[in-house]
């Protein structure tokens, strides 16, 4: 439904020339698509959704939504940004105060250029809005009078009022408090499902992501490192950016010891002799240098549950209690390792532990 092919859009430098925007981006979506774009400040996840939107011109690239394209470089196509009929929320809303909740949300339908709306289409189709984001009753209270999360909804509701085949949304949670930013994050999710808009999200908060998303796109220096779905993301990092960036890992280096075929399970000589079973979801040869990723949440406490699982010797030498689990650092030789276990499992420090995982747990990634 969404087609961006070759994007590039390139912001010049003059102070340190280290040019930022994005480069060679590209991806395509099915209708209804839940899709985030995520990555640290400055990635270049808001250049992609401005360009998208219309906000900026690429340098190069294609964007078309259906059959129909909304920029091409090559062909010198450039929809402007009120003809694409997009629905964009930003990240601060920008709900007109002097307007109440209904006049913010027709605004769109009033000054459509390819419609005209009857007086009685723009009220029903206002109220429709409403409903769908459970503000029925609210379109005469004046804007002013809105919590952050009644105005995060009042903008969704202005998004999607003409009904557009693509949702933008950048960062629309980030200036809510947690607990709201959490409520507000499931009905998102459950609003994007009920109405089956294709959605383009952008976030830097890896739980966002991995909460709300059908597919996500890791974003560095301008270019996607991978594109999967959550799990995959999270447990199949395809590189030292994205193991270390989504949640925590902990990054292990070593030698391949023998040839191994892509995502097949082979042996990894840790630096400090040790050797364990890990996978090789891209393959390796004899002596070649390998990165392993593992999740803290991954390790057992214990002995190993099967004879192929690795087992570590260690010292507890930090303990912290998080409510839902506890996570522990632990010393194996010269490295510490990040573990987390259940909150009813308690472990004093200093205490000796046997560390225990899957060889499917540990991950050999691509350098960053």
């Amino acid at each position: 439904m969404l087609n961006v092919r070759a994007l590039t859009k390139i912001y010049a430098n003059r102070f340190d020339a280290q040019a930022g925007g994005v480069r060679d981006v590209a991806f395509d979506l099915p209708a209804g698509t839940f899709f985030t774009l995520l990555g640290p400040s400055g990635c270049g996840k808001t250049t992609t959704l401005r360009c998208v939107a219309g906000l900026e011109r690429p340098d190069e690239g294609r964007i078309a939504v259906g059959d129909r394209v909304l920029y091409d470089s090559a062909d010198g196509v450039a929809v402007p940004l009120n003809e694409r009929g997009i629905g964009m929320v930003f990240q601060s809303y920008a709900i007109w105060p002097h307007m109440t909740v209904f006049e913010n949300i027709a605004f769109p339908l009033r000054v459509a250029k390819d419609k005209r709306y009857a007086r009685e289409d723009i009220t029903r189709l206002v109220d429709d809005a409403l409903a769908t984001v459970g503000l029925a009753g609210y379109g005469e209270r004046p804007a002013t009078r809105l919590s952050g999360g009644q105005q995060q909804r009042v903008a969704l509701a202005r998004a999607i009022v003409h009904r557009p085949q693509l949702l933008l949304l950048d960062e629309p949670l980030s200036n809510l408090d947690a607990a709201l930013r959490e409520e507000m994050r499931a009905e998102l999710r459950r609003l994007q499902r009920q109405i089956g808009v294709t959605t383009v999200y952008v976030t830097h908060d890896q739980s966002e992501a991995l909460a709300m998303s059908d597919l996500i796109a890791v974003m560095d220096r301008g270019r996607i490192v991978q594109m999967d779905d959550p799990r995959a993301i999270y447990f199949r990092p395809a590189n030292e950016f994205v193991a270390s960036f989504i949640g925590s890992a902990n990054l292990l280096k070593g030698t391949a010891i023998a040839r191994v075929e892509a995502g097949g399970i082979g042996a990894v000589r840790l630096d400090d002799g040790v050797a364990i079973q890990c996978l090789f979801p891209a393959g390796a040869i004899a002596d070649q240098a390998a990165t392993v990723s593992l999740r803290p949440e991954s390790i057992l406490l214990g002995a190993p549950l099967h004879p192929d699982h690795a087992a570590l010797s260690g010292v507890v030498v930090a303990a912290s209690f998080l409510g839902g689990n506890a996570r522990y650092d632990v010393r194996v030789g010269e490295r510490v390792l990040r573990v987390v276990g259940s909150a009813e499992t308690v472990l004093a420090h200093d205490s000796a532990i046997t560390l225990s995982f899957p060889p499917q747990a540990a991950v050999v990634v691509g350098n960053a």
